[in-house]
């Protein structure tokens, strides 16, 4: 994800120092090669940070000094304890700004931005080049993330709902084509159906989203949903599944390839 919007950004102009734990993975960007945290965000007017969950932000700016001066977008999906933390640990305007979206979206420049904290009205030349869409939560800090959660636990269950269809479907000898064909053009078909559907039928799990980062979703939505003593049986049981997807070998896989936790033979 951080690739193509450092890309994006270049693209458009920007001036963009880019930093990769795989300094390989920060090349031809059109951005200049960091080689440090500190290096990257020397100076910096905006600094963007794409990681993988809070500890690894948490890592990549431990020894960094942001100054007040300076907006932070912290566009991971890092969970309410997380960006709590993070918000308290610098000088620096944080925005706490997740997307969504996926490879392609990333790499189209069309994220959509869930931003939240009174940096976000200093980014909109920032938020151009990478987004189609920026949802305005306000100024307080985790109202991103929280709505990150929403809408990622909405994502989660429809797929796993999607792939124990699927199983259904074959298991009964029905052509899960016929499937599509019978909700598309109705109130219960939605374009995400065939997106993360034909992979499942096909047996081809090329990464969009890898299955081991919606595995680590689906724990921040139950830690979320722990602390407000609120019981949600169906993000523990998707999360099951893809842990069972996950140990057959699937984690850098996209996430439909939750679907392989129904079909262990085939793994």
């Amino acid at each position: 994800m951080g690739a193509p919007m450092a890309r994006n950004l270049a693209g458009a102009g920007h001036t963009v120092r880019a930093w990769n734990r795989t300094p390989a993975k920060a090349e031809g960007l059109g951005a200049t090669v960091a080689g440090s945290p500190a290096e990257a965000v020397e100076g910096a007017d905006v600094v963007i940070t794409m990681l993988a969950d809070g500890p690894a932000v948490a890592a990549a700016m431990e020894g960094v000094t942001l100054t007040a001066g300076q907006v932070w977008w912290q566009c991971s999906t890092v969970g309410v304890e997380w960006i709590a933390k993070l918000a308290d640990g610098t000088a620096a305007q944080l925005v706490d700004g997740p997307v969504m979206g996926t490879k392609a979206p990333a790499e189209q420049g069309q994220l959509t931005v869930l931003a939240a904290g009174a940096g976000r009205e200093q980014l909109t030349d920032v938020f151009e080049p990478v987004a189609a869409k920026v949802v305005d939560l306000g100024d307080d800090i985790g109202a991103g993330t929280k709505l990150k959660l929403v809408l990622n636990n909405w994502v989660i269950s429809f797929v796993e709902s999607l792939a124990e269809t699927i199983a259904l479907a074959e298991g009964l000898g029905v052509d899960p084509a016929k499937f599509f064909e019978g909700i598309e053009g109705g109130a219960m078909y939605a374009p995400y159906v065939k997106v993360k559907g034909v992979p499942m039928i096909e047996r081809s799990f090329e990464p969009s989203f890898s299955l081991k980062l919606a595995h680590k979703d689906a724990g921040l939505v139950l830690d979320a949903a722990r602390e407000l003593g609120l019981e949600l049986p169906l993000p523990a049981l998707v999360r099951q599944q893809m842990g069972k997807a996950i140990e057959r070998g699937h984690g850098e896989d996209d996430l439909s390839a939750t679907f392989m936790a129904l079909c262990p033979e085939l793994s």
